[in-house]
Order: structure tokens, then C-alpha cells, then sequence
């Protein structure tokens, strides 16, 4: 039950942020992160899971979405992995929270998922 009403308060939060006006500034992480699968946990402030966050498959020019999906209640995704590439762009974005977008190698002795740290809009 903590969790529907951490979850039930996130969207208000978000949604409150998205009503009175914000600016956004894109967060790109330079490093290139490593996992086994393009899976993982989105996270506001670095604990509280991010439910309803958008999660694109992107190209390598970041401008055309290959496939996407969102967050469960719990911050969660998953993305069906291409047959081919060996490195992958992902970008996160939410109403209220300054997108992050990253790039992801597959190698199958790195942590199982990723975690990403989003940030909300000031």
C-alpha cells in the first residue's frame, strides 16, 4: 500500500510540475553503460521508482524512435533487443523531468540491468 501512495504522490508531483510551467534541459550521459539486456529501473531522486516514463529506441542521430514503451508502477522496462547493432540509444522522457538520453553496449558479463537517474525540471 506505501508503495500505490509513493506512486499516486510521484504523479501528482510530476503532474503539478507539468501544469504551472518548467524548463527542461536535456541530461546526456557521456559514458557509454553496459548491460546485459536493454532493461532497467528508472528512478527519480536517485530512490523513488519512476512510473509512466517514456522509453525510446532511438537511431543513432537520436531522431527516429525505433521502439518504445514505459514504465510499470515500479520504474521498470524492458526493450526488445535489434538483431543487429552493437551499440544503442536510449532516451527517457516525462512530463515534469528533464529527458536523459544514453547509450547502451550488450555484453553478457555486465549487470543484468540498467539503473538511470532522472532528474525533474526546474
Amino acid at each position: 500500500m506505501k508503495s500505490l501512495g509513493r506512486s499516486v504522490l510521484l504523479g501528482c508531483a510530476l503532474t503539478l510540475a507539468a501544469s504551472i510551467g518548467h524548463s527542461t534541459q536535456l541530461v546526456v550521459q557521456k559514458e557509454i553503460s553496459v548491460s546485459r539486456a536493454l532493461a532497467g529501473h528508472a528512478l527519480v531522486w536517485g530512490t523513488k521508482p519512476a512510473p509512466g516514463v517514456t522509453v525510446e529506441l532511438c537511431n543513432s542521430d537520436w531522431k527516429s524512435v525505433l521502439t518504445s514503451t514505459k514504465t510499470d508502477e515500479n520504474g521498470h522496462f524492458s526493450l526488445e533487443k535489434p538483431p543487429t547493432g552493437r551499440l544503442f540509444y536510449i532516451r527517457l522522457s516525462a512530463p515534469g523531468m528533464d529527458p536523459y538520453q544514453l547509450r547502451v553496449r550488450i555484453r553478457l558479463r555486465a549487470a543484468p540491468e540498467l539503473t538511470i537517474r532522472l532528474s525533474v525540471a526546474t
